[in-house]
């Protein structure tokens, strides 16, 4: 049986900016970033993954992976694939963070609503699993975290320390 699991980029490039959120069932990662190709060939803003290798190709940042009770992993791939079907582009149609809580939303009963409040971002999508009690494990790597320069390295660690406590211990 496939799970749903909540994945979460700390950071974006440099170690700036709000990081990144995608949902995973079994070992498919599905991603809302495709703002270029999305716009320009008519394709939509999702992209589809297999989790190790988005994983690799993002070891310069933390990945915090968050499994969800709760969550039916074929209304995930329902909803993403009815995003696909209806164009739905990156920033016109919401970014990373939004459409992983819209897929999330989708897939849970629906006596539980599943919203990060205020516009939502990685860091409140994290934090939304937590408070609704979703959350049965959380693993967490940085496995490029020694290939960085020591400004960026810095800002990372400063990031895990404010918004992820308790997370840089288990890295």
């Amino acid at each position: 049986m496939s799970t749903v699991q909540i994945l979460t980029l700390v950071t974006n490039v440099s170690g700036s900016g709000p990081g990144h959120s995608a949902v995973v069932v079994g070992q498919t990662v599905f991603t809302f970033q495709d703002a270029f190709n999305g716009w320009l060939d008519k394709r939509s803003g999702w992209v589809i993954d297999s989790l190790s290798s988005y994983l690799r190709g993002n070891e310069h940042r933390p990945a915090l992976l968050q499994t969800l009770s709760k969550a039916n992993p074929k209304s995930v791939v329902k909803y993403v694939n009815r995003s696909i079907a209806n164009d739905d582009d990156y920033l016109g149609s919401g970014v990373c963070s939004q459409q992983v809580a819209l897929a999330v939303n989708y897939a849970l009963p629906k006596n539980i609503i599943f919203d990060p409040k205020g516009f939502d971002t990685p860091f409140g999508v994290f934090y939304c699993a937590r408070r609704l009690a979703l959350v049965t494990s959380e693993t967490y790597s940085w496995p490029g975290r020694g290939k960085l320069g020591a400004s960026v390295e810095t800002r990372i660690v400063n990031k895990l320390k404010s918004d992820y406590p308790g997370v840089l211990k288990k890295i």
